[in-house]
């Protein structure tokens, strides 16, 4: 056994068409946007993923719960999820979790996979930018519409294996990259990637919570920048004598 495993926790897993997949990762986008959708959709956990030296949490949502990182899969609406709370970013960790989506998605049907992540950009103002970067023509299709094709770069983390191991297994990936300052959870930029896919795929997901989720933190960031603010100018008003005894 290598250092990743998928464990079955149910049964039977119903055939899925697609895989939408979320792993830690720049303003925590993907993650953040596939948590939102398993809980709207109801997905149930099919498979809980265990990581060699990382302990297994247990996610809480409403008194149920669910574990922090595996497979689950909404059998009425066709889809398949995978993500994770926690990030294990060794290398070797990241591959092997790459191939086992990869093989799991293809044991269950799935003919495209969505990755979803983030990409930095410190100085956004508005509305963020959104991209994709695909293995085929069909997998580009439904997005060309809603975003601007990546032009150049490096996908990293778990999208960037996965949208490889997904080709090669004859599976057509898609990454979707939204833009976030990348400093801190980022749930609009994760609302940003759950409108993409309403309006790419046909989905209907409400993004209230994300949106609301993303004030609060905006108002959290806001209130400490200007504790740090208010923090340098008391300095600033002290006598070179007096900081010099601080």
């Amino acid at each position: 056994m290598g250092r990743v495993e998928f464990i079955r926790v149910v049964d039977e897993v119903p055939e899925c068409e697609v895989l939408i997949e979320g792993y830690p990762g720049i303003g925590m986008v993907g993650v953040i946007a596939v948590r939102h959708m398993v809980m709207e959709f109801g997905a149930e956990p099919a498979f809980l993923m265990k990581t060699e030296d990382m302990p297994t949490a247990a996610i809480v949502h409403e008194g149920r719960v669910y574990p922090s990182s595996g497979l689950f899969v909404s059998g009425d609406h066709g889809l398949a999820f995978f993500y994770s709370e926690q990030a294990d970013l060794r290398p070797g960790v990241v591959q092997e979790i790459s191939e086992s989506v990869a093989d799991l998605a293809r044991e269950v049907g799935v003919e495209t996979i969505v990755c979803l992540a983030g990409i930095r950009a410190p100085e956004l103002e508005g509305e963020p930018g959104l991209y994709y970067a695909a293995t085929s023509e069909r997998a580009a299709e439904p997005f060309k519409d809603v975003a601007e094709p990546l032009n150049r770069g490096t996908i990293t983390g778990v999208s960037g294996p996965l949208l490889l191991e997904g080709s090669l297994r004859g599976i057509d990936a898609v990454c979707l990259l939204v833009e976030t300052p990348g400093t801190y959870p980022d749930p609009r930029a994760a609302s940003r990637l759950v409108e993409a896919l309403n309006e790419g795929m046909g989905l209907d997901i409400d993004t209230s919570k994300l949106e609301e989720e993303a004030e609060r933190i905006a108002k959290t960031v806001e209130e400490t920048m200007e504790r740090l603010r208010q923090g340098v100018e008391e300095e600033e008003e002290e006598s070179p004598t007096e900081r010099m005894f601080v």
